[in-house]
């Protein structure tokens, strides 16, 4: 059983993680769509450390939530799904990078990820954040 102030202490924890994530995310799409032809060492080790951070921060969720499981069951259900969804999404990012394709390719993957991302965690945000914070 959680008690209100850890519930606030997720809430907040939660909404700070997502901001990373959004600043990570801008910058990465940036460097993709500096229109270099080929992508540097740099931002593919970049756009790996963002999707290793992003599996974690999915990872941690899954189980801090579950104890918020019970009404939230379905809440909890498709954010879980969704995790899976952006898993796939995040292998194929490492696929196209450890490959010869162009940076286009890479770089549509990735809008494709953002855009994900961004309905991912403002459903997040709208369920979550009012049960965290009572």
């Amino acid at each position: 059983m959680t008690t209100p102030d850890r519930n606030r202490a997720m809430a907040a924890q939660l909404v700070r993680a997502h901001d990373e994530l959004r600043r990570e995310l801008r910058r990465v799409r940036s460097q993709l769509g500096s229109g270099d032809a080929v992508l540097s060492r740099s931002l593919t080790t970049h756009c790996l450390a963002f999707c290793d951070n992003l599996r974690h921060h999915h990872t941690m969720e899954d189980g801090g939530f579950a104890l918020l499981d019970g009404e939230l069951a379905p809440v909890l259900d498709r954010l879980r799904q969704e995790h899976h969804v952006v898993s796939a999404a995040l292998g194929r990012i490492r696929d196209l990078l450890g490959s010869d394709t162009a940076a286009a390719d890479v770089e549509l993957a990735f809008e494709q990820l953002s855009e994900q991302l961004e309905r991912h965690f403002a459903y997040e945000e709208e369920q979550l954040l009012p049960a965290l914070n009572g």
